[in-house]
């Protein structure tokens, strides 16, 4: 992303909440639209198929207004791995003591009116924590009753490295196609979990949006449980 900043920009859209980017600052060039309020906002946004790259604190925000976006016919959209907290870790460059321009309004795309309707509701509606659990909860709630299921869906080269005990392993490519080893009732808790958060915060959408009501996504992925020093199975 550094380097096509430099090249040829993408339209770089950041959904922290204000707080944040007052805080923690942001990527120069971005425009700042919180995750709750993007889809009414898509007159603010390029032409569907023009590049844009998303960024929130570590990607699982990110990930999910990706995800929204393509379903909604923008092809050229991408989420920035790691969120600002990889950008800061990479030593970076981050705007502080201003704020992001405000967008300019346009004219808003066509898109599929049902989509927009369940997309737009999902993240009108997202609780504080976005439907996320820190690591150091988790592994105290694995030792209550009932226990959420885990579920992780990393490459199997990826679980191969080290996995959550109990976890399910259910590949991203090919989870919904293996619904069946969820539970049938679904207002079981779950948790998903990938390497750092952005393919967890989409199957945690996906199951959301399709009925499950007890989802949640492992904040930092598996990097964030290792960095906790957690137990892992190889």
């Amino acid at each position: 992303l550094n380097t096509a900043l430099t090249e040829t920009p993408p339209f770089l859209l950041d959904v922290r909440e204000t707080a944040e980017v007052t805080t923690d600052g942001f990527i120069a060039g971005a425009i700042n639209i919180p995750v709750r309020e993007v889809l009414n906002n898509l007159d603010k946004l390029p032409a569907k198929d023009q590049p844009i790259v998303i960024y929130c604190g570590s990607g699982h925000r990110g990930a999910m207004v990706m995800a929204a976006l393509q379903m909604l016919g923008y092809t050229d959209v991408k989420n920035l791995a790691g969120g600002l907290g990889g950008w800061k870790k990479a030593e970076l460059s981050v705007e502080t003591g201003t704020t992001p321009a405000a967008p300019v309004a346009g004219t808003a795309p066509e898109v599929d009116p049902i989509l927009f309707r369940d997309l737009n509701a999902f993240l009108n509606t997202l609780p504080e924590g976005y439907y996320t659990v820190k690591s150091a909860d988790l592994n105290v709630e694995l030792t209550g009753t009932p226990a959420p299921i885990l579920v992780d869906v990393r490459t199997a080269e990826e679980t191969a490295g080290g996995y959550i005990e109990g976890a399910l392993l259910i590949p991203f490519v090919d989870f919904s196609a293996n619904l069946a080893q969820l539970p049938a009732d679904k207002a079981a808790p779950i948790v998903v979990l990938c390497q750092s958060g952005h393919r967890g915060a989409m199957v945690m959408m996906y199951l959301r949006m399709t009925g499950y009501s007890n989802v949640r996504n492992l904040a930092g992925g598996m990097n964030g449980w290792v960095a906790a020093e957690l137990p892992v199975v190889k």
